[in-house]
């Protein structure tokens, strides 16, 4: 830790130069560093002298950041001993264990086992309940979490991981007085999968959905059949059969494993070695397949009580990328 001894003197100032001559806070104080995700509380402070103050009268803290800037002070529930301290400008680190009791006052003999001692105006020391922050905010699958500490009000933001999207409208959690996280947020579902294996299931995004789009680029390597269908509630909800050998569309469902009314149509949209974007959109009620952005057919929903809740893309096909879009 390095910190000019003519900063700390000008930070040490408002408190008389009897604190720095007993006491050299250049060699236990880190320059533009900070500890996250460990702050449980944090207070204004006029000096790091009264930062380290605040965090000595805290049976809790262990360290502590100061921002020179905004004289922010953050108690830390944890220490650089246990966890990493990272690059911050403008941030002032130290592990509380280095300063002397003494600056605390009077609370330097007032034990508050997990607590804080408090001065009133006349200087008398007392216990008072300190909040000692959240547990860690709970982690969502194929999310980043972020957050920087665990007072009150902290706020835990998640992003979802690249080809995954988060099911709520709300991203983030907040730390409350009673140590729980409000919010409810995730999970994150897989909208997008590149160079898909062919013959695999693929589950619709954050699912209960009755309106979204599927989009596909793929690429026969036969002239044999590929199939595309849409699972649902046990059923068959909507089949394609693109039968390149019989230069043939055929559209169903199946339920109970009995299929349906046949809807065929002729010519066969895709072509060996050739790919092509293929768009399955389901809206009101409605699967409408466009091939290249030339609209091929409107598919009434036979089944419209239940909700796709997967799809499979089968038969001799190279699938570069698959996209659902809610």
């Amino acid at each position: 830790m390095h910190l000019s001894l003519f900063t700390v003197v000008l930070l040490l100032t408002r408190v008389g130069l009897s604190c720095y001559t007993c006491f050299n806070a250049s060699s236990v104080v880190a320059v533009d560093a900070h500890s996250e995700r460990y702050v449980f509380r944090k207070v204004r402070s006029q000096s790091l002298y009264s930062c380290a103050s605040a965090c000595l009268m805290s049976s809790v803290c262990m360290s502590f950041n100061f921002e020179t800037k905004t004289r922010i002070c953050e108690l830390n529930n944890n220490s650089s001993d246990q966890v990493a301290v990272t690059t911050q400008p403008g941030f002032l680190f130290s592990d509380i264990n280095h300063w002397p009791k003494s600056l605390a006052g009077a609370c330097s003999e007032k034990p508050c086992p997990m607590s804080r001692c408090y001065l009133d105006r006349l200087g008398r020391a007392s216990c008072e309940t300190e909040f000692q922050g959240c547990a860690a905010p709970p982690a969502v699958a194929n999310a980043e979490m972020h957050y920087d500490g665990v007072y009150e009000g902290a706020v835990a933001e998640y992003t979802c991981r690249d080809n995954f999207m988060m099911c709520t409208a709300r991203h983030s959690r907040v730390c409350q007085l009673t140590g729980n996280w409000i919010g409810s947020v995730g999970p994150c579902a897989q909208y997008r999968w590149d160079n898909p294996v062919m013959n695999s299931l693929k589950v619709v995004s954050c699912g209960n959905s009755t309106s979204f789009k599927v989009t596909l680029n793929i690429t026969p390597t036969t002239v044999n059949r590929l199939n595309t269908d849409f699972h649902g509630g046990g059923n068959l909800l909507y089949h394609i059969s693109f039968r390149l050998n019989e230069n043939r569309l055929v559209f169903n469902s199946q339920t109970s494993n009995e299929w349906g009314t046949e809807i065929r149509l002729s010519p066969v949209p895709l072509a060996v070695g050739k790919e092509s974007l293929v768009e399955i959109r389901l809206d009101q009620g409605m699967y409408m397949l466009a091939v290249d952005g030339s609209s091929i057919h409107n598919f009434t929903d036979r089944y419209p009580d239940a909700i796709p809740e997967s799809i499979m893309f089968g038969g001799d096909a190279i699938l570069t990328a698959v996209y659902i879009t809610m």
